[in-house]
């Protein structure tokens, strides 16, 4: 049932006009959520719903597409912009829910700014299970992210062109403030083939932010957040709440990095990668549909009652876009440093 479900969202999401506009988790979402809160998961079908599974597993085969050697291609220029920019919003959009809004649900917050400033839905599913997130609040944040992912990747590439950004720089700022790698690689295609690599190289190269983030969101809530700072915390306690398939993330992109690629070339890896996307794809379809189905749209309506959710998302992406924008200016305008020439 669950596996007719996900066939159905693929066939939608295929079409090409759908495809390009609303990415696949947004139509798993929606079926699910269709599903679950018109006729109902029939009794039958709910052993099938094993999200945590599904999105364990596309999690750690997508490792294998996040490669280090894309940081040697941007040096400086990409870790600025992807490395420095992320902990910063990360940090203020935490500050910004927690004392600005005073939202008391602070899983919640740690998830929606992860997905606001590293790279959507992954960090989002990542991050959510290292602070213990809720899944009507995981599909919440999922959902916020994933509207406006959609409106940034039409808008955004006219207002650079309308601005008259270059395309290098274009391109990188797409790719620090669009969410889904996706949506990066369709929004930086308008702007032409350099726009195009920018935005994918520092989307990659934030992509490898996924682990870390998911590490020290556990370390920061088994430490001071849940522990409130009156005991002393345990490594077993850090490692319980530790998300274990983020290991298996990063050994995948380890063998990648430093096996396959320096063994048998970039091409190699593309190759392999090109047939794991299809079953990382059907994995995240999967989960996404059981996150729909096990989602009452009641409920997420009532979380979002005085909208303070919805203002820390996009409080907290102004902030992403400026000063990712200003660190985009500082390192690739050509004022400051050399301007990098890709291949």
């Amino acid at each position: 049932g669950l596996f007719v479900l996900a066939v159905a969202v693929r066939l939608i999401s295929a079409e090409f006009t759908l495809n390009r506009y609303l990415e696949w988790a947004f139509w798993a979402l929606i079926v699910g959520l269709l599903v679950s809160n018109t006729v109902g998961v029939p009794q039958w079908l709910r052993p099938a719903i094993k999200t945590e599974f599904y999105i364990k597993t596309g999690l750690v085969i997508m490792g294998f597409s996040v490669l280090f050697s894309n940081i040697a291609k941007f040096g400086l220029y990409g870790l600025g912009i992807a490395w420095v920019v992320t902990p910063i919003v990360i940090i203020f959009m935490w500050w910004f829910g927690t004392k600005v809004l005073k939202i008391d649900n602070k899983p919640l917050v740690i998830t929606m700014a992860s997905a606001t400033s590293v790279c959507g839905t992954s960090a989002a599913i990542a991050t959510g299970a290292a602070s213990g997130c809720k899944k009507n609040d995981l599909t919440m944040a999922v959902s916020i992210s994933i509207i406006f992912t959609v409106l940034m990747m039409v808008f955004e590439p006219i207002i650079i062109r309308a601005c008259g950004m270059t395309p290098l720089m274009g391109g990188a700022l797409i790719g620090g403030t669009v969410d889904s790698t996706g949506a990066v690689v369709v929004a930086g295609t308008a702007l032409g083939e350099e726009a195009q690599t920018a935005a994918v190289l520092v989307k990659s190269i934030q992509n490898i932010l996924i682990g870390f983030v998911a590490f020290f969101v556990a370390l920061f809530f088994a430490t001071k957040v849940d522990n409130s700072g009156m005991q002393k915390v345990g490594a077993s306690e850090i490692w319980t709440r530790f998300p274990k398939f983020i290991i298996g993330f990063f050994v995948a992109s380890l063998v990648a990095s430093f096996i396959i690629q320096p063994a048998f070339g970039s091409d190699s890896v593309s190759a392999i990668n090109k047939v794991l996307d299809q079953y990382k794809n059907w994995a995240f379809v999967l989960a996404f549909t059981s996150i729909g189905l096990d989602t009452n749209f009641k409920e997420i309506i009532k979380q979002m009652q005085g909208g303070k959710v919805l203002w820390l998302y996009v409080v907290g992406q102004v902030f992403n876009i400026v000063l990712t924008f200003a660190m985009v200016w500082f390192l690739r305008s050509g004022v400051v440093f050399p301007i990098p020439v890709l291949d």
